[in-house]
């Protein structure tokens, strides 16, 4: 099926049952590279495809990062399905970040 997809710019719109998230980094930090990492592999095994992974790199635009509130980084931000979910770190807590996105491992 569908493979995972860094978008850069605006996303379109999110099919039923799709996930969108954005990851909110400070350039290639090691807490950032980590948090990339943990959310691919978190998407992998939970997602089957179903997802889509923004980055923004807020040395690069940090206007971005002010319109969305974000004072820290790695930040992730579940855009959608909504209500939108903000959860920091470099999320190697899976199972509060399964959590915090309304993930079971019966998702998958």
């Amino acid at each position: 099926m569908s493979k995972s997809l860094i978008v850069k710019g605006r996303p379109g719109k999110v099919k039923r049952g799709h996930y969108l998230f954005r990851l909110f980094m400070a350039g290639a930090g090691p807490n950032s590279r980590q948090a990339l990492v943990n959310l691919r592999r978190l998407c992998k095994e939970y997602l089957n495809g179903r997802y889509a992974i923004e980055t923004v790199d807020v040395t690069k635009d940090f206007e971005a990062a002010v319109r969305e509130n974000i004072l820290v980084t790695p930040a992730l931000v579940l855009v959608a399905p909504g209500p939108r979910v903000v959860i920091l770190g470099n999320l190697s807590d899976q199972p509060k970040v399964l959590a915090a996105i309304r993930l079971s491992g019966s998702e998958s």
